[in-house]
């Protein structure tokens, strides 16, 4: 959350400084929202590695927005400043076409062959393990010894408060018994998603895959070998969808995922369209309702 309001400061300070008007508590109104928006989808430059962009994703205004109504509203809450009406700051978001990894796949990177960069064997072993919990990386990056008891794991949720109780599929018990010995190596976010995309590419998940988004009023679509798109946020998308293809009630799913609403869940849920024909096929299976009729 740090790292997060952190952002949200320096995208303001960047508009104040656009604007070259100062922002206080008594700036935030209707007119403010929309110049900000504006700005931010259009007009607010961010480096990208060694490229310089100009302007943010849909998505990226709207998380901006989120975390400004959230500091703004905990500020009117403690009674820090008078209330301010934010009925009108609006968060914008889309749908992304964010992948996720099929248990096959998942499998392929857990057996792929590492001897000859043995040094990526950890970053390997907590990508899967994240994949098979469920777990947010700031949670299975901190799992201790303590957390494991008889093929269980037990770990209380950073962002929801709230303990979840995990089996232990023998791949992740292998991970953190025999790999980890119970201790899972330190290592930042940015330096898995770094390798993780290495230990893809080895492991052949190079499956060509278009991802669609909106930047202003751009509609941008990039193409590129899936390894590319996998990332620490991919473990969730993965371990959702997977176990919901597989049959598991999605009230079940959320007891791990730490959900809190099945519109919020359902965001998770990345199915081809085979998948979803084949999924309702198999509904209508078990209704009885595929019985081929013979006309006599």
């Amino acid at each position: 959350m740090v790292r997060t309001y952190n952002v949200v400061k320096q995208r303001l300070l960047a508009f104040q400084k656009y604007r070259k008007q100062k922002i206080t508590f008594e700036s935030f109104d209707y007119n403010f929202y929309e110049s900000l928006v504006n700005y931010l989808t259009y007009e607010h430059t961010h480096r990208r590695r060694t490229t310089v962009l100009r302007g943010l994703k849909r998505n990226s205004v709207g998380t901006t927005i989120k975390q400004l109504r959230i500091f703004l509203r905990d500020r009117v809450r403690r009674k820090i400043i008078a209330a301010i009406d934010l009925t009108d700051f609006k968060i914008l978001d889309e749908e992304t076409d964010a992948i996720y990894l099929t248990v096959q796949e998942i499998r392929a990177l857990y057996t792929v062959d590492l001897s000859a960069h043995p040094e990526w064997g950890r970053f390997r072993d907590m990508f899967v393990l994240g994949c098979f919990t469920g777990l947010r990386f700031s949670d299975y990056s901190t799992i201790r010894p303590e957390d494991i008891r008889k093929g269980m794991l037990y770990k209380k949720q950073g962002k929801s408060d709230h303990w979840v109780v995990i089996p232990l599929r023998p791949e992740a018990h292998d991970i953190l018994i025999n790999r980890f010995n119970k201790k899972v190596p330190k290592t930042s976010n940015a330096e898995l998603n770094r390798h993780i995309k290495k230990v893809g590419q080895l492991a052949g998940i190079n499956t060509p895959i278009k991802v669609s988004y909106k930047k202003g009023n751009q509609d941008i679509v990039v193409t590129r070998p899936k390894y590319t798109w996998i990332t620490t946020h991919t473990c969730r998308r993965s371990f959702c969808t997977n176990e919901f293809l597989a049959g598991t009630p999605p009230e079940l799913i959320m007891k791990i995922s730490g959900h809190k609403s099945l519109k919020d869940f359902y965001k998770y849920i990345r199915i081809t369209p085979e998948e979803a024909g084949k999924k309702i096929q198999e509904i209508w299976e078990r209704r009885g309702e595929m019985q081929t009729s013979v006309t006599p």
